[in-house]
């Protein structure tokens, strides 16, 4: 993990997203607010339905927004019109978390992977073929599988497709929308290794998106923890591990599975 910088590289502040209107609103992001720094990786944890996931969709624009500022590099993206976001999506790219539902089964591996290179960049076709090959390398893919098609891989091949397309335009932020939930346990650690390996030698900042508490535990540098639309706690890494305050991240990591036989783990009801 790589060291902070003074200044932020996205910094959120009082972000807030609606669904419905009228007795049906439902504030799903409701007056949020964190920073990550250059290098910096901030878990955003919580159940299903807490919000987590529309933060990170929210903030990248994929979904609008009710209100708050979301700050990259001294510019409030909320305030820019669809086209004058065009340049920000270049450095600011999301995994998904299905592998196989986010990859368009009838195009090959490396057009799905070229596709953020032909929209930002107009490469030539060598250029283009060299830059999808490279980055197939450095998911860990053999360069040769352009032209094969998604179902022909397993899933933790496609999740590193997927990668490989958010690593296209040479990105700062990711977000990683729970990018291993939908694998086995062994796969999940080669992403997550991967995943580090890159933002080690990229320097790259992650928002991770996550319901388990063990998954990120010494991958996050900052913890969020997210319930019912709001952040109920957050810290570095080992305060909210050592020393959890909310009674909700108490409880989130009473859930977390001991491998220890003698551990008893006495699993408290989230409400």
């Amino acid at each position: 993990m790589t060291e902070s910088n003074d200044t932020p590289l996205l910094e959120v502040r009082n972000l807030k997203t609606t669904f419905g209107k009228g007795k049906t609103l439902v504030k799903a992001v409701d007056d949020v607010s964190f920073k990550v720094y250059p290098g910096q990786t901030v878990a955003m944890v919580g159940e299903s339905g807490s919000g987590k996931t529309t933060v990170g969709r929210t903030l990248l624009r994929l979904i609008p927004a009710a209100g708050g500022e979301v700050i990259y590099r001294g510019v409030d993206l909320m305030s820019l019109k669809p086209r004058e976001m065009h340049p920000y999506r270049q450095k600011m790219q999301m995994i998904f978390q299905d592998p196989a539902s986010s990859l368009n089964p009838r195009m090959t591996v490396g057009n799905i992977v070229a596709e953020p290179l032909d929209v930002h960049l107009k490469l030539t076709r060598t250029a283009r073929r060299k830059r999808v090959g490279e980055l197939l390398e450095k998911s860990g893919l053999n360069p040769t599988w352009l032209n094969r098609y998604p179902h022909e891989f397993s899933g933790g091949q496609r999740q590193r497709i997927g990668i490989a397309r958010a690593l296209a335009c040479d990105p700062e932020f990711i977000v990683c929308d729970e990018p291993v939930s939908a694998l086995d346990v062994s796969i999940q650690a080669q992403i997550l290794n991967l995943l580090d390996d890159l933002q080690k030698e990229l320097g790259l900042s992650y928002l991770f998106v996550a319901h388990n508490l063990a998954v990120v535990e010494h991958f996050s540098d900052y913890v969020c923890v997210m319930n019912n639309g709001k952040i109920v706690e957050h810290g570095d890494r080992d305060s909210i591990y050592d020393t959890p305050q909310h009674e909700y991240t108490k409880k989130l990591l009473s859930a977390v599975p001991n491998a220890d036989p003698k551990h008893k783990n006495l699993h408290a009801r989230i409400k």
